[in-house]
């Protein structure tokens, strides 16, 4: 082959490639920005916990002078108030089943349907990734022994983002009054899922694109989303309970093993086997049984 000819093959190969890697980075910020971004809050219809159960909207502005909102649901003479956070990119309203499954597990107790920063109607444009929410759970936890006094109990409740969210938060040792934690389907890290998400959810390459998008979210929102929750839980000394369903179609089921091994204190995990959400628990099941044996505890 004449050396002309392998300068015309070499540099069309490099324009493909360059091309390539063009459109992989401009997929990478579509992706990002849908990530970051949320969606508009008029759509979010909060009508159904407000009416069905007399939930209350309650509100308190974060450290970084955003108002973050959720609904209270109270119960009279109560002792404790069970949280309620939600996975990324939904909001309380998409909760609403689980109020009811706890509601028969834990009658006495309060609920507190949180929405996270920039999402359901909070306020905020740029979202936390159960990272920077570290900040706003704190500023709940204080909401609710301002409200009912310095003695009052709490049990958390996070789904995916809201899990991590939790904890992140109990494992640096930064909430008062926590008897325990249900975990639902947590992540090792936001980084590990989002590797899993481009591959499978995409079909794009892990590298460039992960890269790219990690890139522009510690660029826009100033997070790093490979801080490892397994990690942070080798200092948790709350009780806690991994649920995990063997069909999770969004967080692989190996994620929550690491978790569990790594956490310090008690600890209990189940996987759920055919369920593929905790509401879906049967009254025999020994899953069930396990979760009111955890429950009648606190």
């Amino acid at each position: 082959m004449k050396p002309s000819t392998i300068l015309k093959v070499t540099g069309t190969a490099t324009a493909i490639a360059g091309a390539s890697v063009t459109a992989l980075y401009t997929t990478s910020g579509q992706i990002a920005k849908s990530l970051i971004y949320r969606y508009q809050k008029d759509e979010v219809d909060h009508s159904m916990l407000l009416e069905k159960y007399q939930g209350e909207i309650v509100s308190l502005v974060n450290d970084m002078n955003i108002k973050q909102r959720g609904v209270l649901i109270e119960k009279p003479e109560n002792k404790k108030t069970l949280f309620i956070l939600h996975p990324l990119a939904l909001d309380s309203s998409d909760m609403i089943l689980y109020v009811d499954f706890f509601q028969r597990k834990i009658p006495d107790a309060n609920i507190l349907l949180i929405d996270a920063s920039a999402h359901g109607i909070s306020d905020g444009y740029i979202r936390g990734f159960g990272i920077r929410d570290v900040h706003d759970l704190v500023a709940w936890n204080r909401f609710v022994l301002e409200r009912y006094g310095m003695e009052h109990q709490m049990i958390l409740y996070g789904k995916e983002m809201g899990a991590n969210t939790i904890l992140n938060t109990v494992s640096l040792h930064r909430l008062q009054n926590i008897k325990a934690v249900i975990c639902d389907g947590a992540y090792t890290s936001f980084s590990d899922l989002l590797k899993h998400r481009i591959l499978n959810d995409y079909r794009l390459p892990v590298f460039p694109v992960y890269q790219f998008v990690a890139k522009k979210i510690k660029r826009v929102a100033n997070i790093e989303i490979n801080e490892s929750t397994v990690d942070l839980v080798k200092h948790n000394d709350v009780p806690t309970l991994y649920f995990h369903a063997r069909h999770d179609e969004f967080v692989p089921l190996d994620h929550v093993y690491p978790l569990y091994n790594a956490n310090r204190g008690h600890k209990a995990l189940f996987v759920l086997k055919d369920e593929h959400y905790l509401y879906d628990l049967k009254e025999t099941d020994e899953y069930h049984e396990t979760l009111k044996e955890f429950i009648s505890k606190l």
